[in-house]
């Protein structure tokens, strides 16, 4: 029996959607699926999370929100993006149909490109999208009043409403236009604390804490000259925020020669944004965070009802990150015990269930679909 193909498209508007995704893909049984990605996200971070074999084909559908910072959307650009993407936006669901067919596709997982599932529709290729939120209605929420603004949401929108099922991983926005929107439990990953390897092999003592920054980079302005000094707390960055060593307590987070699920795992605390990638996986790993709130984004207020329901969590400002002015709230959320139960992280394993059930349905036909 020939293996059936599965094409997965993925977002590359913050690691988020590799994190989905990857937990999904995870937890398929590959026996008789070959699998390719199409994604702009970086090929190390998908290999990183991905455990299983695909080929990685370097394509771009969709852009989300153009974006000032990982923190402000730039609305005015990102209309102008939709409008040159929708412009000729039939031509594009054309061609997206006919790479499905040129690459023989048995059935699209998408986190979550809108246009592949346009195209998958057109081409009679089954199509299953997944993700916490949609582009259609965070384009809503900031572009819909402009110009053609809410001709683009609808056509975002049918291709969305065109999957068999849009699944939604607890905790997601609302999507109520959605026909085929299906709830499912949370995704998110678990780590392998390590905490004495990583203590040793850092030259620590056994009393020092660990928190790792994790606010994402795009465009991101670190006020390291104003970051707080707390005796015995050790920060760990990003590599690329930190190119040298300015201060004995800011760590490279190469040098934890750690998975990243793993260096979360033995910190004591991770600072993020409002995203549900970290704020799942700080709930799943047990480890209390510092949140920089995003105040417009529309994911937020559901995120972060969430995530205080869950887990351990303060949130702040970047006003006040960049003024230094979160050391108390560090402190306090060192010294507090995790009070909450476990979550229970099924929807990868509830989407891994749907797509292998829908792949073994699916008859191989590419005779002039569309």
């Amino acid at each position: 029996m020939n293996p059936k193909h599965l094409l997965v498209d993925i977002s590359a508007h913050g690691f988020g959607h590799v994190a989905q995704t990857a937990a999904v893909l995870n937890a398929l049984d590959m026996q008789q699926i070959r699998l390719t990605i199409r994604s702009k996200a970086p090929e190390a971070l998908l290999r990183a999370r991905i455990q299983h074999p695909f080929k990685l084909i370097p394509y771009q559908q969709d852009n989300g929100m153009v974006m000032h910072d990982a923190l402000r959307v730039d609305v005015l650009e990102t209309m102008r993006w939709y409008k040159a993407f929708h412009a000729d936006y039939d031509e594009r669901k054309r061609e997206a149909a006919l790479a499905l067919e040129k690459l023989k596709v048995d059935m699209v997982f998408a986190n979550i490109p809108y246009l592949s599932l346009a195209g998958a529709r057109l081409a009679g290729v089954p199509a299953i999208a997944l993700c916490s939120l949609n582009w259609a209605d965070i384009f809503k929420h900031y572009c819909a009043q402009m110009p053609r603004g809410a001709v683009y949401y609808q056509e975002m929108l049918a291709a969305y409403d065109s999957a068999q099922y849009f699944l939604q991983p607890e905790p997601s926005m609302p999507m109520p236009e959605l026909n085929n929107a299906k709830a499912i439990a949370p995704i998110a990953q678990a780590g392998i604390a390590q905490r004495e390897q990583l203590l040793e092999s850092l030259a620590l003592p056994d009393t020092a804490k660990l928190i790792l920054v994790a606010l994402g980079g795009i465009g991101m302005q670190y006020p390291l000259d104003t970051w707080p000094a707390i005796p015995n707390v050790y920060w760990i960055f990003p590599d690329e925020i930190i190119e040298a060593h300015p201060r004995r307590d800011f760590i490279l987070q190469s040098e934890a020669e750690l998975s990243y699920m793993d260096l979360m795992a033995s910190c004591d605390v991770v600072i993020t944004k409002t995203g549900y990638g970290t704020q799942t996986e700080a709930v799943m790993n047990r480890i209390p965070a510092l949140c920089v709130q995003r105040p417009d984004w529309p994911e937020t207020p559901f995120l972060d009802a969430w995530h205080s329901e869950h887990g351990e969590v303060e949130f702040t400002t970047w006003q006040q990150i960049q003024a230094g002015a979160f050391g108390e709230l560090i402190q306090s959320l060192l010294e507090r015990a995790w009070a909450k139960p476990s979550i229970q992280a099924k929807g990868a394993v509830q989407a891994a269930e749907l797509i292998q059930q829908m792949l073994s349905q699916t008859t191989s036909c590419y005779t002039a679909r569309f």
